[in-house]
């Protein structure tokens, strides 16, 4: 069972979820949404009578298998259903599609009642024993998830109350700081996860990632680089005062868009400084800075210096970089290396250009997560930066040239002349930080 699989009925769980919340049963739009979890719900029983989705602790299993990156990327799905005290789901083929419009209707909380003896039933017991996974790959995932965690809880405190504590952040980000130094390749793999619906949030965690991992080659002491990881995180915590509208607009923004657009530094700094006090100062400049522009003519306009705060320009150099890459809802993702040119072309004006050559210099000409087509035909994911200019790239074959996908995913390394193309993840159905685990384990990544 791929984690493809599991992560497809999740994302359509959770859409149908969201349009039993909109439509009544049999409207259009809520039987596309009851078809496509019927299909993910097929591919998900892979020709099994009975199959079970259960919630243990921080991850999804499927029967007694852990499936590790969707229970990363879709972590947001896994609380909504713990809140709704849904701990098991056990599908028996063939699913109905009125029990599937149940099972939505009472995760949506619409609905406190579920047929005992239905094709879905809840919380059946089912005796979990995990082994221990103590992996790098493992305690990387555990502190991505905490740090997510930790900005929906803080989101959702300035949303209601337009206020929040600086403490789950920076606890969150010191455990993450500590699985990055001590795995900064997996690290970089890592924070190629994106998620579509919940851009922002992983948007800010893998902005914290790569600012420790950046602030570690440059030699940044711990004492600063967690503060400032910190504002990394919390960077876009201001985007709340912004409307949704305005923030999705697909379109050239008018003044008045532009202009709330442009109070969301100031918004994010105020709002620190009163979660954290004295000692937020790094954090709160961070989030003040990160548009401002190594020039000084971005916004809110730097006049104290001329220039940003070295610790806001680091931050900016990946902040680029992460967006550049993100499929955002008006505009396609980018590939790494394409993110690599912008960067280079904006050194001295938009970017610091001491930050930019590090970065370059800490990801290489292909970043991990890159997807690269060999000369032979072969696909594979960069898990790790080449050990030298020039060097053969540590990769992960994830497709034959035939372009089916690979069952068991087989390591290798690629010369660097044999590359002959670089596909969006999109393009190629394949999501780099999936392969962590693969990685970890096949490739040496220190």
């Amino acid at each position: 069972m791929s984690e493809r699989q599991v992560g497809q009925l999740l994302k359509d769980l959770r859409r149908l979820v969201h349009q039993v919340g909109l439509y009544p049963e049999g409207h259009p739009q809520t039987a596309e949404a009851t078809d496509l979890a019927a299909r993910a719900v097929d591919a998900f029983l892979d020709g099994e009578e009975e199959t079970v989705l259960t919630i243990h602790e921080d991850a999804f299993y499927r029967n007694r298998t852990v499936v590790p990156h969707a229970s990363l990327e879709y972590r947001g799905k896994l609380r909504d259903l713990q809140r709704r005290g849904i701990e098991s789901l056990t599908f028996t083929a063939p699913v109905s599609r009125s029990d599937l419009y149940d099972i939505a209707t009472f995760a949506a909380g619409s609905s406190d009642d579920l047929p005992a003896d239905g094709t879905i039933r809840l919380n059946e017991p089912y005796a979990i024993d995990p082994e221990t996974d103590d992996t790098p790959a493992s305690r990387l995932r555990g502190s991505y998830g905490a740090t997510l965690d930790a900005m929906r809880f803080v989101t959702t405190a300035m949303v209601s109350r337009g206020s929040f504590e600086l403490g789950s952040v920076v606890e969150a980000v010191e455990g993450m700081f500590e699985n990055t130094m001590a795995h900064p390749g997996a690290a970089l793999l890592l924070s190629t996860v994106k998620s579509h619906d919940e851009y922002t949030f992983f948007h800010s965690v893998n902005v914290g990632i790569l600012s420790l991992a950046i602030g570690q080659v440059v030699g940044v002491e711990r004492e600063i680089l967690v503060p400032a990881a910190v504002g990394a995180v919390l960077h876009d915590i201001g985007k709340v005062a912004v409307s949704p509208a305005v923030l999705n607009y697909p379109g050239r923004l008018n003044e008045d868009q532009w202009n709330e657009i442009t109070v969301h530094p100031q918004e994010g700094a105020l709002a620190i400084m009163a979660a954290g006090g004295p000692g937020s100062e790094i954090a709160a400049t961070v989030a003040f800075e990160h548009h401002a522009r190594f020039d000084g003519q971005g916004y809110p306009a730097v006049t104290r210096t001329g220039r940003p705060h070295v610790y806001s320009r680091l931050v900016q150099v990946v902040d680029t970089y992460d967006a550049i890459t993100a499929r955002r809802a008006y505009r396609r993702a980018e590939s790494p290396n394409r993110a690599l040119e912008v960067l280079l072309d904006g050194a001295g004006s938009a970017w610091d250009p001491d930050f930019v050559r590090a970065f370059i210099r800490m990801m290489g000409v292909y970043p991990p997560g890159s997807i690269i087509l060999t000369s032979s035909g072969l696909t594979g994911v960069v898990v790790a930066p080449a050990e030298e200019h020039g060097a053969p790239l540590p990769v992960v074959i994830v497709k034959d040239p035939s372009g089916i996908h690979i069952d068991e995913p087989e390591a290798a390394t690629v010369p660097i002349e044999d590359v002959v193309a670089q596909i969006l993840p999109q393009d190629a159905d394949i999501d780099p930080a999936a392969l962590l685990e693969s990685a970890t384990q096949q490739v040496a990544i220190s």
